[in-house]
């Protein structure tokens, strides 16, 4: 079967870039697309098939469901040629690395000229839980870890005789 429409009339015909990189594509699970609420340059997508991918982190194996896709494409507006690098929990796991970065970049300086005990804490808790993801830190983070454990103890040392 012939198709002249970049796979208009079925999904077997779609341009293979929209699938780079794809373990299993199941055409069965085809879903007609609503290629007005699309962001393409080209040509649009114009079914949504549930594919099965390879996580760039983990390396396992995960789905970009046909439903997934309409979310993407027709929801979110996200060009029809991308496609997600990564399974729904390393993805998790990026946004909260970003997210933990971003609070240690905002509230370092802050914390360490702070007498605030608690936020000492708290940020040196970041720094661990960015340490448990095994990130690459610079030195200068490490350090300020351990000004913020002295910073700590001194604290503590300090509560520990105002209450005695």
């Amino acid at each position: 079967m012939f198709d002249d429409g970049f796979g208009e009339r079925d999904p077997r015909f779609m341009p293979p870039h929209f699938f780079h990189e794809c373990l299993r594509m199941e055409y069965e699970s085809a879903v007609k697309a609503d290629v007005s609420r699309q962001n393409f340059t080209t040509c649009p997508r114009f079914w949504y098939v549930d594919a099965t991918l390879r996580c760039e982190r983990c390396r396992k194996p995960f789905s970009f469901s046909n439903f997934e896709q309409k979310t993407w494409y027709e929801d979110y507006g996200f060009y029809v040629d991308s496609s997600p690098n990564h399974c729904k929990e390393c993805r998790g796991e990026l946004r909260l690395l970003k997210a933990l970065r971003q609070e240690y970049d905002r509230e370092i300086v802050r914390t360490l000229a702070s007498a605030d005990c608690d936020l000492k804490i708290r940020i040196a808790g970041v720094i661990d839980r960015l340490c448990e993801f095994k990130v690459d830190l610079q030195a200068k983070v490490h350090e300020n870890r351990k000004i913020l454990a002295k910073q700590i103890a001194r604290r503590t040392r300090l509560k520990e005789t105002e209450t005695s």
